[in-house]
C-alpha cells in the first residue's frame, strides 16, 4: 500500500511538474512584442534585408570595374607532331617558286604569364556605379515597403484575435443571461406563475446559442494561428495576447490639413518609384556610355620553354613582356545598343505613368482611410449610448417577466438587443483600431 501511495505520489508531483513547465513555455505577448519579433522573425522582411545586402554587393561590383584586372595563366602541350615552319625555297638550294618546310621545337611545350588590364577611361563604369547606388536605395525603400506590409499585418492579425475572444465573451454573457432565465422559467413553472411552453423556449434559445460558442472557440485558434505565421513564430508555440480591445480616443493621432503631401512624401512605395524613375534615366546614361571608346592600359609578361624531355632544370626559360595602351572604338553593333537605349526610355516613361498614378492612389487612400476612421468614431459615440439603454430595457423587462407582466418572447428580444448593441460596439471598437493600422500605413507613419 505504501509503494502505492509513494507511485501516486510522484506521479502527481511529476504531473504537476509538466503542467507548470507548459504554462512557463506560454509566451505572453503584446502588440507591441509582436511588431518586433516580426521585424526579427518574419520570413518576407528576411528576405527583403538580404536583398538589400545583395544590392550593396551590386555597388561592390560596379566599383570593381574601376580597378585593375589581373590574370594568372600557365599552359602544357605535348606536340605528337611538332610543329610545322616554312622558309623560301632558295634558303636550302631550292627555287624562288617553292617552299621549304622544317619541323621546330620540342615535344614538351610550357607557357606562363600574367596579364594585367587598367580601365583609363571607360565611361560606362561610372554610370554603372550610380546605377547600382540608385539601385541599392530604391532596395532599401523596397524593404521599409515590406516592413510597413508586416507591421501592419501582425496588428490586424493581432485585432482579429482579440475581437474574437471578445466576442466569445460576450457570447459567453449572454449563455449566462439565458441560463439564468431558463432557471427562472423553470422556478415560475413549479410556482404555477409561468407555463411549460415559455420553459421550453428558455432552453431552446439557450441550446441555439452553444454553437456559437463552439464556432467562436474554434475561430480563436485559426486567429492565433494567422498571428503566429505572421510574426514568424513555431506553430506549436502557444501565445496568450496580454493587450485589450478597448478604445482611446486620446491616442489618435490627427493628420494635419496637407495629409496627402505628407504622405506622398512619407510612403516608401513613393520614394521606391521615385529613386526607380531616377535609375531609369541613369540607365539611359549607361547605354549611351557604352557607345563611346574605351581606353585601357595593358601588360604583359610571359615565359615559355620547348624540350623534347621533362628534365625542367635544363630548360631554358626566356621572358619576354610589354606595357601599352588599348583603345576600343564602337563603330557598327548591329543597332543593338540604340534598340537597349529606347527600351529603357520606354521603361522611364512607364515608371513615370506609375509614379503618377500611385500619387493618385495614395491620394485616395488617405480619404478613405480617414473617412473609415471618422465613421468607427461615431459609431462608438452612438452605441455607448446604446449600450446603456439596452441594459436598462433588459433589467427592466427581465424584473416585468418575473411580475409576469411581461412575456418570454419579450424577454428574449431585450436580451437580443442588449447582445447585439454590445457586439455592435464591439466591432466599431475593432474598425476603429482597425482604421487606424491602416491610416498609420497609408500616412506612411510605419517606419
Amino acid at each position: 500500500m505504501r509503494h502505492i501511495k509513494y507511485i501516486l505520489t510522484s506521479f502527481v508531483a511529476f504531473a504537476f511538474l509538466n503542467l507548470q513547465s507548459a504554462k512557463a513555455q506560454v509566451r505572453q505577448l503584446t502588440m507591441e512584442n509582436a511588431v518586433k519579433l516580426a521585424i526579427d522573425k518574419n520570413r518576407d522582411l528576411q528576405v527583403a534585408t538580404l536583398e538589400t545586402s545583395k544590392a550593396s554587393q551590386k555597388v561592390q561590383e560596379a566599383q570593381g570595374y574601376a580597378l585593375p584586372t589581373v590574370a594568372a595563366s600557365a599552359q602544357y602541350l605535348y606536340y605528337f607532331n611538332k610543329q610545322v615552319s616554312f622558309l623560301p625555297g632558295s634558303f636550302v638550294g631550292l627555287g624562288d617558286d617553292q617552299l621549304a618546310m622544317f619541323r621546330v621545337g620540342g615535344s614538351n611545350a610550357f607557357l606562363g604569364g600574367v596579364a594585367i588590364s587598367q580601365p583609363l577611361f571607360q565611361a560606362s563604369v561610372r554610370s554603372g556605379i550610380k546605377v547600382a547606388q540608385i539601385d541599392g536605395l530604391a532596395t532599401d525603400q523596397a524593404l521599409a515597403e515590406v516592413r510597413a506590409t508586416v507591421v501592419t499585418d501582425v496588428k490586424k492579425a493581432y485585432l482579429d484575435v482579440l475581437i474574437t475572444q471578445e466576442q466569445l465573451r460576450l457570447q459567453q454573457q449572454s449563455i449566462a443571461r439565458n441560463e439564468q432565465a431558463l432557471k427562472d422559467a423553470r422556478s415560475l413553472l413549479a410556482q404555477g406563475r409561468a407555463s411549460r411552453v415559455d420553459t421550453l423556449r428558455a432552453y431552446v434559445t439557450l441550446e441555439n446559442l452553444r454553437p456559437t460558442l463552439i464556432q467562436l472557440t474554434n475561430r480563436i485558434g485559426i486567429t492565433k494561428t494567422v498571428l503566429k505565421r505572421t510574426v514568424g513564430l513555431d506553430e506549436r508555440e502557444e501565445v496568450d495576447l496580454q493587450d485589450s480591445l478597448r478604445y482611446d480616443d486620446a491616442l489618435f493621432v490627427s493628420p494635419g490639413t496637407d495629409a496627402f503631401l505628407d504622405a506622398v512624401q512619407a510612403r516608401p512605395e513613393v520614394r521606391r518609384l521615385a529613386l526607380v524613375e531616377q535609375l531609369n534615366r541613369a540607365q539611359i546614361a549607361l547605354q549611351v556610355a557604352e557607345k563611346k571608346p574605351k581606353l585601357s592600359a595593358i601588360g604583359l609578361v610571359q615565359s615559355q620553354s620547348q624540350a623534347n624531355n621533362f628534365r625542367l632544370g635544363d630548360y631554358q626559360w626566356p621572358v619576354s613582356s610589354y606595357l601599352g595602351l588599348q583603345v576600343n572604338v564602337p563603330i557598327f553593333t548591329g543597332f543593338r545598343m540604340n534598340s537597349r537605349v529606347q527600351q529603357v526610355r520606354i521603361t522611364r516613361q512607364q515608371s513615370e505613368t506609375q509614379l503618377a498614378n500611385l500619387k493618385e492612389i495614395v491620394r485616395a487612400q488617405v480619404k478613405i482611410s480617414l473617412a473609415n476612421v471618422q465613421e468607427a468614431r461615431l459609431r462608438i459615440s452612438t452605441q455607448q449610448q446604446t449600450i446603456a439603454v439596452a441594459e436598462l430595457g433588459y433589467r427592466i423587462t427581465r424584473d416585468r417577466w418575473k411580475q409576469g407582466i411581461a412575456s418570454r418572447l419579450e424577454l428574449t428580444d431585450a436580451e437580443l438587443s442588449l447582445t447585439q448593441a454590445k457586439s455592435n460596439y464591439l466591432q466599431a471598437v475593432y474598425d476603429y483600431l482597425t482604421a487606424t493600422v491602416e491610416l498609420d500605413k497609408v500616412l506612411g507613419r510605419i517606419g
